[in-house]
C-alpha cells in the first residue's frame, strides 16, 4: 500500500470517537507521520479540523491536499448503563457509526480507504468478541493501538474469572481483515499474538516535544519563589499519579529543610480521592497559603495545560519529574517528554514505567506509595547515583528514539508497505512473535 510512482496513494482513515488529553496529540502525530509517508488521510474525529490546525507549518501544504476531514461525534458511554463506557450494545453501535462515517467520508472524498486505523483500540473491543464483526460493520482493513493490555500478565489472567477475560474482547482481534496490533506495553506481545493470531507489536508512546519559545507566567514565578531549590514537579493530578505520597515526601523534606521545592498542579481528577484524600489535600492547600508549607506549589484549581509550548514551559524547569504512579500497569509518555528534555524521573518500581526507567537509568524507583523511599530517591538523583551508589548514567537518547516521530514512521511506514512485516524493535523491548505478517 506504499506510494510509488507507479503506484496509486494510499488513503488511512484515523478514527477517534474520544477527544482530550493524548488523544489530541496522538491524532496530530498519527496524521502528519502519514502525510510524511506520502499518505492520504480520513481524518474522523470530534474536530479535525483543530488537529490539521496544529499540524507543523512545513505539512500544511501536504495537509490541505491529502487530509479529508470529518467530524464525528460519538458518545462514549454504555446504552445499558449509561455511567459505564462500554457495554455490548454501545460496542456494536461504534462500530457500526465507524462504518457510516467511513462510507460518508469516501462518498466525499471519491476515495476508497485502503485502512482504518484506531488510536484507541480499547473503545471497539469491550464486550465484542466476535472476530467477524469489523467485516460486517466495516468491512475496511484495519489495525490500531490497543492501550489496555495489562490484564494479558499471567498472575492476573489466572486471577480473573472466565467472562472478565471475554468481556475484554481480545478475540475480536482475531478478524482476519485485521493488518497488525500495536501497543504501547510490550510486556504481554506473545501472549497476545498466541491470541489473536496477528503481530502484536510495540508502538512509541508519543508526546509533543515543541520547546517553549520563552519561559511561561507559571514558569516564572515557581522558579521565583523555589528560590534555587531543587524542583520535582507533578502535572495532572489524579489519586493514581500518587499525589498523596508526593505531598508527604513534601512535608518530610519540610521537616528536614531539604533544598527542594514540589509543583503539584493541571487538571484535577477530584473524584479519584476519597473525602478523607480531599480533605487531606486542602489541608495542605492550606498550609500552602499561610506559609507552612513554603517548599510546595499546590494547585487544585484544574488548569489545563494544552500539550505542546504551553505544558513544556512549565515541564521543562523541573529537575526532577514525579512519576511514581500507584495501581498503574500501563505506559506513560512523560518517559518520552522526559528523555527528550534530558530531565530523570522518578517512577514506582516495576510494571512497565518502573522497567523502563531501571532499564535506561532514566532516574530512581522506589516500592509504590512509600514517601521515605521517595524521599532516599530523591537525594539519589540529585547526586547522580543508582540505589547500590554506581553512577547514574540516563540513557536519554535511546530511550527518546524508541519513541520518536523517526520511529512512529518506520512502524506507519511498514504498515503501509504490501507484503512486509510491521516494523518491530531492534532494542531490549521488542518481543518476537511467531505469528504471520500482516
Amino acid at each position: 500500500m506504499s506510494a510509488s510512482p507507479t503506484s496509486p496513494i494510499p488513503t488511512v482513515a484515523l478514527v477517534d470517537t474520544r477527544w482530550g488529553g493524548h488523544h489530541l496529540t496522538y491524532l496530530r502525530e498519527f496524521t502528519a507521520s502519514l502525510l510524511r509517508l506520502g499518505a492520504r488521510v480520513h481524518l474522523i474525529c470530534f474536530d479535525p479540523a483543530q488537529i490539521v490546525a496544529s499540524l507543523p507549518a512545513d505539512l500544511a501544504g501536504a495537509a490541505a491536499e491529502r487530509v479529508i476531514c470529518q467530524v464525528f461525534i460519538h458518545r462514549n458511554q454504555g446504552v445499558i448503563r449509561k455511567k459505564r463506557d462500554h457495554d455490548p450494545l454501545s460496542t456494536l453501535a461504534r462500530w457500526r457509526a465507524t462504518g457510516r462515517a467511513v462510507r460518508r467520508i469516501e462518498a466525499r472524498s471519491g476515495f476508497t480507504t485502503d485502512l482504518v486505523f484506531f488510536p484507541y483500540l480499547d473503545s471497539y473491543l469491550r464486550f465484542a468478541p466476535f472476530p467477524l464483526l469489523p467485516k460486517w460493520m466495516l468491512g475496511r482493513p484495519w489495525s490500531g493501538l490497543y492501550l489496555r493490555n495489562g490484564h494479558l500478565d499471567a498472575e492476573q489472567r489466572s486471577a480473573a474469572p472466565w467472562w472478565k477475560r471475554a468481556a475484554k474482547g481480545d478475540s475480536l482481534m482475531k478478524a482476519p481483515d485485521c493488518r497488525a496490533i500495536y501497543v504501547l506495553d510490550e510486556r504481554f506481545n506473545a501472549e497476545l499474538s498466541s491470541v489473536v493470531g496477528h503481530p502484536v507489536l510495540a508502538f512509541p508512546d508519543m508526546t509533543d516535544e515543541t520547546p517553549p519559545d520563552s519561559p511561561s507566567e507559571i514558569a516564572i514565578e515557581i522558579r521565583r519563589r523555589a528560590r534555587g531549590r531543587k524542583i520535582i514537579g507533578l502535572i495532572s493530578i489524579e489519586k493514581r499519579k500518587g499525589l498523596l505520597t508526593l505531598l508527604k515526601v513534601a512535608k518530610l523534606a519540610k521537616e528536614r529543610d531539604d533544598p527542594w521545592f514540589f509543583v503539584v498542579t493541571g487538571p484535577f481528577a477530584r473524584d479519584t480521592f476519597t473525602e478523607e484524600e480531599l480533605a487531606f489535600c486542602e489541608e495542605m492547600v492550606g498550609q500552602v497559603a499561610d506559609g507552612r508549607m513554603d517548599n510546595l506549589h499546590l494547585d487544585l484549581s484544574g488548569t489545563r495545560f494544552q500539550d505542546g509550548k504551553p505544558y513544556n514551559a512549565l515541564f521543562t524547569i523541573f529537575d526532577i519529574v514525579w512519576a511514581a504512579y500507584e495501581n498503574f500497569e500501563g505506559s506513560s509518555n512523560a518517559l518520552t517528554k522526559a528523555a527528550a528534555f534530558r530531565i530523570p524521573l522518578l517512577a514506582t518500581k516495576g510494571q512497565c514505567i518502573g522497567g523502563r526507567v531501571q532499564r535506561y537509568q532514566l532516574g530512581r524507583t522506589i516500592p509504590e506509595g512509600d514517601a521515605k523511599a521517595a524521599h532516599a530517591a530523591i537525594q539519589g538523583i540529585i547526586a547522580r547515583e543508582t540505589e547500590d551508589g554506581r553512577p547514574l548514567v540516563p540513557d536519554f537518547e535511546t530511550y527518546h528514539q524508541l519513541h520518536s516521530r523517526a520511529q512512529l514512521d518506520r512502524i506507519f511506514g511498514s504498515l503501509l508497505a504490501v507484503g512486509n512485516a510491521p516494523c518491530e524493535r531492534t532494542d531490549a523491548e521488542t518481543v518476537e512473535t511467531t505469528a504471520g505478517t500482516p
